[in-house]
């Protein structure tokens, strides 16, 4: 039950992180290639969140 639940707060948090280097990037705050590893690093925490989950 542990790990279903940190597997699906990780898949949240990288449906969190995603928006927020794309939307960071529009703003001007970061660059082109930033946003894209900060959208990276949110899907990736949404990979593995759903890997753990499901195991």
């Amino acid at each position: 039950m542990l790990r279903y639940r940190i597997g699906r707060l990780l898949q949240v948090l990288g449906m969190i992180i995603l928006p927020f280097g794309i939307a960071s990037e529009l703003v001007g705050k970061v660059g082109l290639g930033q946003s894209m590893l900060i959208a990276a690093g949110g899907t990736f925490l949404f990979y593995v969140g759903y890997v753990i989950q499901n195991r």
